[in-house]
């Protein structure tokens, strides 16, 4: 794949996630358990009691919004994107009273991984800024929502891994985690970064964590490694990580957009895909953009025309 289809299929991916993520986000692995016995196949398998499996979160409408942004300006504009944020959370329903606090009123220290989730913009901007630039970019956008360095860190290393997707091709997962294990040791990352990468390469069996525990970034870092390597396609990967519940929505969403680049845009299965729709809030902000305007929003199709604005950004 060149660049701009690994963009396109790492976008994809992470929005087929999310909406994956959709049917079990908050909820304990029992629970879905005791729901899904056979396992959940479909992104609409728990609609009964999810009626809106499928819709984006602020995991793809955060990711959405940064990337609109950056195209409408032809810059990556810090100040743009937290005026977009607080927009967003005026539209409709929006987030979150946790979400809407954070992107209002007060940063959070918690090392949430809240921060990880614009993680695939950053790495398509590696591609077309400088170093400096794009380093610079990346710190003051994802203080936005997070003061914590471990978040901070982590949000450096998984864009940076997304950014080598792009500009290499890895067949295997384990060798493109050992990579991010490398390249965390030779940036002297926090050792507790290093550690869950380690941890993922072994391949020890992931303990079940509550919901809170799971929302932690380097739970989360740990949970998407571990199962990149563990499946070896977009789809079994998915599937299991949808019945761990807990931080559903971000996990689902940063595999889907780490196995897409591996595997392909032809892993990520069209049906799951054609479920997936834009949340009422990211949907009125999309709509104010003259470029969409009159457009029916297909996230599949968004993730195209997003890709193709990103890369000509300098």
């Amino acid at each position: 794949m060149d660049s701009r289809e690994s963009a396109t299929a790492i976008l994809t991916g992470w929005y087929t996630g999310d909406g994956m993520g959709s049917q079990t986000d908050g909820m304990q692995s029992s629970e879905v358990e005791a729901l899904c016995p056979d396992g959940i196949e479909e992104v609409y398998t728990l609609e009964e009691s999810r009626p809106l499996c499928g819709m984006s979160s602020e995991v793809s409408d955060l990711l959405t919004l940064l990337a609109l942004s950056i195209v409408t300006n032809k810059d990556a504009d810090v100040h743009h994107v937290k005026a977009s944020y607080r927009k967003y959370i005026q539209e409709g329903d929006g987030p979150g009273e946790h979400i809407r606090r954070i992107l209002q009123v007060e940063t959070s220290k918690a090392d949430h991984s809240l921060a990880l989730v614009r993680c695939p913009i950053h790495g398509i901007l590696k591609a077309t800024q400088s170093q400096r630039k794009w380093l610079d970019f990346l710190k003051a956008e994802t203080q936005i929502t997070s003061s914590s360095d471990l978040c901070l860190q982590t949000v450096l290393l998984l864009s940076s891994g997304f950014g080598l997707l792009m500009e290499e091709e890895y067949d295997d997962p384990l060798l493109f985690v050992s990579a991010l294990a490398g390249l965390a040791k030779r940036n002297r990352l926090d050792e507790r970064i290093v550690a869950a990468l380690h941890t993922a390469l072994n391949q020890k069996p992931l303990a079940v964590y509550d919901t809170k525990q799971s929302s932690f970034v380097l739970t989360t870092l740990l949970v998407v490694m571990h199962s990149l390597i563990a499946f070896d396609s977009y789809e079994d990967g998915m599937k299991a990580l949808v019945m761990r519940g807990g931080n559903a929505r971000t996990v689902c969403a940063l595999y889907g957009g780490f196995a897409a680049a591996l595997y392909g845009m032809e892993s990520i299965p069209e049906r799951w895909t054609a479920e997936v729709f834009p949340s009422p809030a990211l949907e009125a902000m999309i709509k104010k953009q003259t470029l969409f305007k009159r457009e029916t929003i297909r996230m599949e199709k968004l993730a195209v025309s997003l890709t193709a604005g990103l890369l000509v950004v300098a």
